[in-house]
């Protein structure tokens, strides 16, 4: 079969972030002069793992979702091509353009992101989609599938478990008690999100996989991407992206609630509040009492108590427990 990387030049390997997830990197020229990156994901990445083997990015693909993706977003993927038993992903290389690490996005430029992404949840709205399902989704983040992950070598797998067993010291026992047993079982909530009105999502959208150019927001790593609601994305790009928004997290809430127009819904948001801390709770624990940066610990235990905050607010309304 003929691949657009027939005639390629100026391979080369580098190292990504994609060996925390079982994926590798080549940088190369294509025939007709391009710079692409390519991606290599095998059957040892974390998104082949958690579906059984199936890659639903390429399901993605083949049914020609991208080519509907909003001009504002720029996905980057030329093509997507089988290789032995994985995939190869070749893309735009754009790294001109992705933000640096420690790049401060003002509230402006953060709303220039969440209008592109609203721009794509309305075009696929209430779409039934191939995609990441919602319970794979979160089987990411639970102990029974970073268990399965120990033999990648990875370093995330040991650092959600002990940032898990960390979270008891540093938050309330209630809240400890409700992402306890969703790290067992996320199933009641993935149950009660599947209710909501769902469009295409990213499913990481965080600024390590942004960039901005002159008129298009860059969005990379669509192996999660699948059908649900937008609030899911908001909320984990606001508890992973926060500190790094010049803005308060009411203010980019409020974006995100003036942009998504009479499509908000703040029951997913209450819903998708939960998940963020399932999602991301290991880490705050492990930021307040491992970070060798003062100031990064004291922000962090700020950053846990307002989500904590959040989090029982959301309780009050519906518990898994």
């Amino acid at each position: 079969m003929a691949s657009i990387l027939d005639g390629a030049t100026a391979r080369m390997s580098f190292a990504g972030d994609g060996g925390k997830t079982g994926a590798t990197f080549e940088r190369a020229v294509l025939g007709d002069g391009t710079p692409v990156v390519i991606k290599h994901v095998t059957p040892a990445d974390w998104a082949m793992i958690v579906s059984g083997g199936v890659s639903h990015l390429d399901r993605l693909w083949r049914a020609g979702v991208f080519s509907r993706v909003p001009a504002s977003i720029d996905h980057t993927m030329i093509a997507l091509e089988p290789d032995r038993d994985g995939l190869i992903i070749v893309m735009q290389d754009v790294s001109k353009h992705v933000l640096a690490e420690g790049r401060i996005l003002s509230r402006e430029e953060n709303r220039r992101v969440l209008e592109a992404l609203d721009e794509m949840y309305r075009e696929f709205w209430e779409e039934k989609l191939p995609g990441c399902p919602l319970d794979q989704h979160f089987a990411v983040f639970t102990p029974a599938l970073t268990g399965r992950l120990s033999d990648l070598g990875s370093p995330i797998p040991p650092l959600m478990r002990r940032g898990w067993e960390m979270f008891a010291d540093v938050a309330p026992a209630d809240v400890g008690r409700v992402m306890s047993f969703l790290l067992d079982d996320p199933a009641p909530l993935v149950k009660q999100l599947d209710k909501q009105p769902k469009t295409l999502t990213h499913g990481d959208v965080r600024l390590h996989n942004l960039g901005l150019s002159a008129d298009r927001v860059v969005l990379l790593d669509w192996e999660l991407a699948g059908n649900a609601p937008p609030a899911v994305d908001f909320a984990w790009y606001l508890v992973i992206s926060a500190s790094r928004i010049a803005a308060t997290r009411e203010d980019v809430i409020a974006d995100f609630r003036e942009v998504s127009g009479d499509r908000f819904d703040s029951r997913a948001l209450e819903l998708s509040v939960i998940a963020a801390l399932f999602f991301l709770g290991w880490n705050k624990a492990l930021d307040i009492v491992e970070n060798p940066d003062p100031a990064i610990r004291v922000q962090e235990r700020a950053d846990l108590d307002w989500w904590v905050a959040r989090v029982r607010a959301a309780l009050e309304t519906w518990s898994p427990m």
